[in-house]
């Protein structure tokens, strides 16, 4: 839009200029390179004879016609170019909110769903439990997973009807055990509903 704008306002401008001459000869008629003064007869092998007062009207009809023609191709042209930059200005905030609109959808998915579940929970530290360390770096591969940042990844897979789930280290302080195995059971269960 914008590149269309700015060729109709440069052919305007062209036919601006030639009309500027064209107007000068409305003024003072040519017969060939020649200015013609009134009373004069200019002889063509196409037109015949003109009389001075008719090469005037002939160049005042022919610069009205390209007035007309170069007022509207530039003034066009400034139009579109004007529209091409307000285009281009809310194009941004347009991209913006398509997106905001994206995520916003994204955000009320099963998984979204999940993804805020386990961001939500907390395990007691103990004196003695399960790597904080292990057990985070598991559940971000998981929600990079949920969240098509990364492959799928379960905390527990089943082989033969018995879940098999990670081994952590024991470190002192660390996470409940109890309260991770059974938050990794949980995990596991909403996973398969999804």
């Amino acid at each position: 839009m914008t590149k269309a704008g700015a060729w109709m306002l440069a052919i305007g401008a062209v036919v601006l200029l030639v009309w500027l001459v064209v107007a000068k000869d409305a003024e003072e008629p040519r017969c060939g390179f020649d200015r013609m003064s009134p009373g004069d007869y200019c002889s063509s092998r196409k037109s015949g004879p003109r009389s001075y007062e008719e090469s005037k009207s002939n160049s005042a009809a022919v610069a009205s016609g390209m007035l007309l023609v170069g007022g509207t191709l530039t003034g066009g042209g400034v139009l579109l170019l004007a529209g091409g930059l307000v285009r281009d200005s809310l194009d941004v905030p347009m991209t913006r909110l398509r997106e905001w609109r994206r995520t916003r959808g994204a955000a009320h998915t099963p998984q979204a769903r999940l993804v805020r579940k386990i961001r939500g929970t907390h395990v007691p530290v103990v004196p003695q439990g399960y790597s904080a360390r292990q057990v985070d770096a598991l559940i971000n591969r998981i929600i990079a997973g949920l969240e098509g940042r990364g492959p799928t990844v379960r905390a527990g897979a089943s082989s033969n009807g018995i879940k098999i789930f990670p081994s952590f280290s024991i470190t002192s302080p660390g996470l409940d055990t109890s309260a991770v195995d059974k938050f990794f059971v949980e995990l596991d269960d909403a996973m398969d509903r999804l």
